[in-house]
């Protein structure tokens, strides 16, 4: 009876999960809708009935404008909004995530995106789902474990919606977030959260291609065609691919340093720090245009074009995202990184293959692989999100390459880790 009583509890709240999923699904494909639209009419519309097409003096002023509206916005109401790896952190960590302040929360993620920095949508996404999902927890008195699930439910559905990729929230979920992670037992196992994630990712993705359907697809990463060359003559470069994105990873990790100490620094004028990178944004974009932005629709151009663009540029595109993406996060510009990496990850591999003269897919997969798991120090997590993008033929290569930057990663931060210990 007991079983019975448990199982049926278990479907009602998997059905729960499924409804509370397409509910998610709907809000961050409302937002991310409202987000395109802010970069359409504001880099398009307005300044094509200007005549300002392409000018520095029309970028410097927006993004100006843009880092005195986050500073302000910063100032009233904090650092906003928390970046992924915190949501989910905290989520685990307390069954739950704040939800007093969604719609200031709301307004922090979107204006980052809308005046152009290098950042994804997912870090105030998942805390706005997790935040709701939190909320709606606590209407149905849920508590402890079954709020905690609910609120995890919510972050792997917000996280798959958004990547247009299911396997990403399912997994990023349920991998541990390093080898000190450790967490209360939960009452439901791991079958059980898998349970709930695959049915909340399901609501989100149906809620997600239904309005799409509707009113316009909005979100996701492109996708690699399938003829691909790979054999010996593309294998041979494995080695010094995955040590591309891995200099790149390190490259990442070193201006991340930096950056922190910069906002230390000056973390009494936030405002001016705010300012000075809207200015440097619209420098850097202008010389190299595709610096700006998550990247997102950016691949999809860098896959129509990247045989006649030139190896250089494509290299500085990258690095020049990744060094972005760092100083926008760390100095006010809140946002995500994982578009941004893997858009790096799609340039720096293109370069190479047109440095060596090998089939570009290869490259890239290898490259945003190596780069990905070296970043967010999760290999599966890295691989289900790229498996969108790539065909499944690729999954070898991108395995080798992710889990040896993930090893490499790791091995360094053992190594670090004891020197620390005694200063903290």
């Amino acid at each position: 009876m007991k079983t019975i009583t448990k199982t049926s509890g278990t479907l009602l709240v998997g059905v729960r999960a499924f409804f509370l999923g397409a509910g998610a699904g709907a809000v961050v494909w409302l937002l991310l809708k409202l987000m395109e639209l802010g970069i359409e009419g504001l880099w398009e519309v307005l300044p094509a009935a200007m005549g300002w097409e392409d000018s520095l003096v029309y970028s410097v002023l927006v993004c100006a404008v843009g880092g005195l509206l986050i500073g302000l916005w910063q100032r009233k109401f904090g650092t906003l909004p928390d970046d992924m790896e915190q949501v989910m952190h905290r989520v685990k960590e307390t069954g739950g995530y704040p939800y007093d302040r969604l719609p200031v929360l709301a307004v922090a993620a979107l204006l980052p995106l809308i005046f152009g920095g290098a950042l994804g949508p997912e870090a105030g996404l998942t805390g706005i789902i997790a935040g709701l999902c939190t909320f709606i927890g606590d209407r149905l008195r849920y508590q402890g474990d079954r709020l905690a699930a609910m609120a995890e439910a919510g972050t792997a559905t917000a996280l798959g919606v958004i990547f247009g990729a299911p396997l990403f929230g399912i997994v990023g979920n349920l991998e541990p977030d390093g080898p000190t992670e450790h967490y209360r037992e939960k009452l439901l196992g791991k079958k059980g959260h898998i349970f709930l994630y695959v049915l909340g990712v399901a609501g989100g993705m149906a809620a997600m291609y239904g309005l799409g359907a509707l009113f316009g697809s909005s979100g996701g990463l492109p996708r690699f065609a399938r003829e691909h060359a790979i054999g010996p003559d593309q294998w041979k470069w494995i080695l010094p691919l995955i040590l591309v994105g891995m200099a790149a990873a390190a490259l990442y990790h070193l201006i991340q340093a930096g950056a922190k100490r910069l906002a230390a620094a000056f973390q009494h004028h936030q405002l001016l720090l705010c300012l000075a990178v809207g200015v440097l944004l619209a420098l850097v974009a202008h010389v190299l245009p595709m610096a700006q932005f998550s990247g997102e629709a950016q691949i999809g151009q860098l896959m129509d074009t990247w045989q006649t663009a030139s190896p250089l540029v494509l290299a500085l595109s990258g690095l020049a995202k990744l060094i972005l993406t760092c100083l926008c996060f760390h100095l006010g510009w809140r946002g995500g990184s994982i578009f941004p990496v893997i858009f790096s990850g799609v340039a720096l591999g293109y370069a190479f293959a047109l440095w060596v003269g090998m089939d570009g897919s290869y490259a890239v997969a290898i490259v945003t692989a190596s780069l990905c798991a070296m970043v967010m120090k999760k290999p599966l997590t890295a691989i289900a999100v790229l498996l969108l993008c790539f065909p499944l033929s690729y999954l070898p290569p991108m395995v080798v390459g992710a889990f040896a930057a993930a090893w490499v990663a790791k091995a360094i931060e053992k190594r670090r880790q004891p020197a620390q210990e005694p200063g903290a």
